[in-house]
């Protein structure tokens, strides 16, 4: 896309809030309030996901005036001035109504693909930059929150750019946007990792080892740890590809045989083999030119790597991000829509929420299937738990767990149980979690679906200690711990050791309990 197309794209109306703030009117800049406030305000707003009353907004941000309403109704006037006719900005509560071709540089970042929001032009930039604002302390709380989330929302976007461009076979533009990553957080072992993986595939492998010996030698030193095989294991990006096997079995059928096989190795624990074999299928596939089923191999060794293996996602990421392309090609919506939701995955565990709505909605948009549909409905569901939204997540595993159940997908069925269980011992509703919890327990073992048992487990662990029974927690609470160390899951380790803290603390063993909870803190 070209300069002049890119401005074209953004709309007659540019809000940019990212760097110096800035208002465009048919892609020239116009005179912007006056007043750092009033971009205070506007900021707020736009974050705000409905109208907000008059009375609070004066609060928030005029309190120390002789007039917090009056001065709250000219800085209003000052951005409906700003924002052109367009724009209605009125109302108590006030309700700001933009335009639909907007441009606003925020919600770019939050909704649009990577594609879009890498073109955003302050990105790595800090929201309301140079814009220092006193107001009330619940409103700098504010601003310093939205700082950091801009922030994070930057980073994935050039998380995301970096490994689409590795997958691309672009690695010198990977290595460009892993470098910019880097720079956000100096100890991301994900992005080092990175960059390492890009350093290898623009072939600079001295300059990856040297980079990898560098980074690990400052965690030791500056933090006093050894870093973790997320990062360590890196370098071993440069290891070559399985040769394909023989022509007589590099058939479609064969690589099916293939797929299914690795994934089945892989849902049983066994981990490496499985990937191997999904390895094999992938180059098997590629070499006999069977793109489709290239297709298919990419998308379940990513999510092997997703699912599967330990710290492994960032290899995971790369390879789905392959598959989505591929998949494009080949027209095939059902794998495209399957990439997309388990990258909206990956970005969930990471707790990138934003990022991975864009990703799910994608997903649930070109889904060509109920089932397809339902998988990514489901991780909607347990995203929007994480974020607090109760009715939707209540409202999107209820629908997963019917369409799980009339599809007949055990699996799903697991997880959206398992999640609605969560919700009802979120909300202390302890007989429902209760019946949920071991529905989603015995769906899990009837499915053989033993890398995912023990968070059901633990969570009906969560309702045995609320309830009082101590014994049954703390046997729940270990042998979910037990399966989680045995299949090298840090979430699940780190959720079921957590558990047995609280049942020594119970207990009134308190050496006990903060020597589980700290070595829960740190899986």
């Amino acid at each position: 896309m070209t300069e002049p197309q890119r401005m074209e794209a953004m709309g007659a109306l540019g809000i940019h809030l990212i760097g110096a703030p800035r208002i465009e009117l048919d892609r020239i800049e116009v005179a912007g309030p006056r007043g750092r406030k009033a971009w205070g305000l506007l900021g707020f707003l736009l974050s705000s996901q409905t109208p907000v009353a008059r009375e609070r907004l004066a609060e928030l941000l005029f309190g120390d005036a002789e007039d917090p309403l009056a001065t709250l109704r000219w800085n209003l006037a000052e951005l409906r001035r700003a924002l052109g006719p367009d724009v209605e900005l009125s109302g108590d509560p006030v309700a700001l109504s933009l335009p639909a071709d907007v441009y606003i540089d925020v919600l770019t970042l939050s909704s649009g693909t990577w594609v879009e929001s890498i073109r955003v032009p302050a990105l790595g930039h800090e929201f309301l930059e140079g814009v220092d604002i006193q107001a009330s302390a619940a409103f700098e709380a504010w601003l310093v929150a939205e700082r950091r989330r801009i922030a994070g929302l930057s980073a994935a976007i050039l998380r995301e750019a970096a490994t689409a461009r590795l997958a691309a076979g672009d690695a010198a533009a990977a290595v460009t946007f892993a470098t910019k990553l880097v720079a956000f957080d100096e100890f991301d072992e994900e992005a080092h990792a990175l960059l390492v993986r890009a350093l290898l595939a623009n072939g600079a492998a001295g300059q990856a080892r040297a980079y990898l010996d560098s980074t690990a030698d400052r965690f030791r030193r500056e933090l006093g740890v050894e870093p973790s095989a997320t990062l360590l294991r890196s370098i071993d990006a440069a290891a070559a590809a399985p040769a394909p096997g023989p022509a007589w079995v590099r058939t479609g059928a064969a690589t099916a045989s293939l797929i299914a096989a690795g994934e089945a190795a892989v849902g049983a624990g066994v981990f490496e083999a499985g990937l191997e074999i999904l390895r094999r299928a992938v180059a098997d596939a590629r070499d006999a030119g069977d793109r489709m089923v290239e297709a298919k191999a990419l998308v379940a060794l990513g999510t092997a790597f997703v699912h599967g293996a330990r710290g492994r996602d960032g290899e995971g990421a790369t390879v789905l991000h392959e598959a989505v392309v591929l998949a494009e090609e080949v027209g095939s919506m059902a794998l495209v829509s399957e990439a997309s939701r388990e990258l909206g995955y990956i970005e969930m565990k990471q707790a990138r929420y934003e990022r991975a709505t864009a990703w799910l909605d994608r997903s649930i948009a070109i889904a060509p299937g109920r089932e397809s549909r339902a998988a990514a409905v489901a991780i909607g569901g347990a995203v929007a738990g994480d974020q607090g939204r109760t009715v939707a997540a209540r409202d999107m595993l209820a629908e997963a767990t019917i369409d799980a159940r009339e599809l007949d997908k055990p699996r799903l069925a697991a997880w959206s149980l398992s999640f609605t269980g969560r919700g009802h011992v979120l909300r202390e509703e302890w007989q429902a979690a209760r019946e949920v919890l071991t529905e989603a327990i015995e769906v899990a073992r009837a499915a053989g679906w033993i890398t995912f048992l023990a968070f059901p487990q633990s969570m009906l662990a969560s309702v045995e200690l609320a309830e009082g029974r101590l014994d049954a927690a703390s046997a729940a609470f270990e042998s979910a711990f037990a399966l989680g160390c045995q299949i090298g899951d840090p979430c699940w380790e780190g959720l079921s050791a957590r558990g047995i803290g609280l049942v020594h603390a119970r207990h009134g063993r308190v050496a006990e309990a903060v020597k589980w909870l700290d070595d829960a803190r740190t899986r």
